[in-house]
This record gives structure tokens, sequence and C-alpha cells, in this order.
């Protein structure tokens, strides 16, 4: 799998935005928390990108850079190390370990539904939300339906 190539796909075809504040502060049992989102608001997203809510964050797709990265994109996806698992729809915990990043599955995850490979699965597409959803999202309740390719 050329993870490369891949990233380059990424890069050129996807940019990530933060749902909340840049910073956030909160207490987790007796240890005080603290998440960085270094990355622009999604209220800053340019109107030609198509938006995908990945739970923790929300993706920017460029359709049309997407399109011209279709080919070689199914080409590295078809070189899968587990091609049944990326079929059976591998969660962005399991496909961050493959390719080395989870904000990176994350961002392919997006590029695939847009070019509809695959739907991403949300514990809000199930109908959860608040805590309950980021005690699923954490524990790898992002996913994606399953790579299917389209000829187009």
């Amino acid at each position: 799998m050329n993870l490369d190539k891949l990233y380059v796909i990424i890069e050129d075809s996807t940019v990530q935005y933060r749902k909340g504040q840049e910073i956030e502060e909160k207490k987790i049992g007796g240890l005080k928390v603290v998440n960085v989102y270094a990355m622009p608001h999604k209220t800053e997203m340019k109107n030609d990108l198509i938006e995908v809510d990945v739970h923790f964050m929300t993706i920017g797709v460029d359709k049309a850079k997407a399109e011209q990265h279709r080919k070689e994109l199914i080409s590295i996806l078809k070189d899968y190390p587990d091609p049944d698992r990326l079929a059976g729809g591998p969660s962005y915990i399991e496909l961050g370990g493959v390719i080395g990043d989870q904000g990176s599955a994350l961002r392919l995850f997006a590029l695939g539904q847009v070019l509809e490979l695959w739907t991403v699965i949300t514990p809000k597409t199930l109908g959860i939300v608040g805590e309950e959803a980021q005690k699923l999202a954490g524990m790898g309740m992002i996913m994606i339906s399953g790579f299917k390719e389209i000829k187009k």
C-alpha cells in the first residue's frame, strides 16, 4: 500500500476543521485534561468544500480534487493489507493503525464518502448523542460501511 501517495491525496483533497473551541479544559476523575484543536473552526470552511461530520471534527472535502485522484486512490485501497477488513468497515482506530495516523484515517473516511466508496458511520448516524456518543466514539465507534469500488 503506497502510504506516501495516499497522504498526498488526503492532503490535496481534504482539510480538518474543529467544531468547538480551540482549547477545551475538563476534569476527568481527579485529572485536569486540556485538549488543543490546532485547526480552523468549521465556520471558516470554504464554500466549495463538502462538509463531512466525523464526530470529533468536520472534514472539508474538495470534490473536484477528490475526483482527480479517484483512480489512484482506488488502486491504493486495493493494496490494503487486509482487504476483507476494509470491505467489512474498519474503525478509525484500526485504519489509523494501518496508515499511521487516526486524523488521516478520519480524513480518508470523509474523502471516500464524498467519492461514494463508503458511508461514514458515527454515533450520531445511529441516533446516539451527548456523553454516550463521546464514549462510543472514543472506543472506535466511528467507522465506514466498507470499501466498495464504484466505477465512474
